[in-house]
């Protein structure tokens, strides 16, 4: 029959075993979830690059058909092409 030191010892090492892994489950909990909001934000960024890539295009665009018309019109050529 085991004593009641013994018995202690094993409800007492259970238990910081129970707390040692709680521990580990909620460090993991937050280091997923700091991942997934660093990922999220790294997302946002690219979105907001491609936009602004994708803006400056347009306007690049827009200045050389702009620049195009302008000449047109100097060189005297008809913008409008006849039916």
């Amino acid at each position: 029959m085991p004593n009641d030191g013994f018995v202690v010892f094993a409800v007492s090492t259970g238990v910081v075993v129970i707390v040692v892994a709680v521990a580990v489950a909620v460090v993991l909990v937050v280091l997923l979830v700091t991942v997934s909001m660093r990922g999220r934000q790294m997302r946002g960024a690219q979105r907001r690059g491609e936009a602004q890539r994708d803006l400056d295009h347009a306007q690049e665009r827009a200045a050389r058909a702009e620049h195009e018309r302008d000449t047109a019109r100097e060189s005297g050529e008809d913008l409008d092409p006849a039916p």
